[in-house]
């Protein structure tokens, strides 16, 4: 993970501790979940050492995958369960 175990509680409801919903961004090995308010993120790399540490040292870098559409979102199916990526 990324960010503090009490994050990791709010992820699970899947909302930030500013309050705000997080949105989900994800390639199949890597999830990202992102508040755009006030920029926190939280995540597991799938066992990809490198994208953990490129996550913390550039975040910018999040953006640009998603943009790019590396990392597509995270949707829900109708009984709220992520779908098998």
């Amino acid at each position: 993970m990324f960010v503090s175990q009490n994050m990791k509680m709010d992820y699970q409801k899947k909302t930030c501790q500013c309050g705000k919903k997080l949105y989900g961004y994800g390639d199949g090995v890597h999830e990202i979940w992102l508040c755009y308010k006030c920029g926190k993120f939280i995540g597991t790399a799938g066992g990809d050492t490198m994208f953990g540490i490129m996550a913390k040292a550039s975040p910018q870098f999040i953006m640009t995958m998603i943009y790019e559409k590396i990392l597509t979102p995270i949707e829900s199916n109708k009984h709220g369960k992520t779908p098998f990526r």
